[in-house]
C-alpha cells in the first residue's frame, strides 16, 4: 500500500515483494503520503521521524 501512497518513496521489488525505501528524506510535498502509508502499513514497519 505504501507505493502506491508515495511511490516517489517507497518501491516494491519485482523478485520478491519486498517495499525498499528510495528516499529517506522526501520533500516536505511528501510529508502528508509518506506519514498516510505509515498509518496504513499492514506490518507497521514505517516509522516516521519528525
Amino acid at each position: 500500500m505504501c507505493v502506491l501512497i508515495a511511490p516517489e518513496v517507497f518501491d516494491k521489488r519485482d523478485e520478491d515483494g519486498v517495499v525498499v525505501l528510495l528516499d529517506a528524506e522526501p520533500s516536505a510535498g511528501q510529508h502528508e503520503a509518506v506519514r498516510e502509508a505509515a498509518v496504513i502499513c499492514p506490518a507497521a514497519v514505517i516509522e516516521v521521524d519528525a
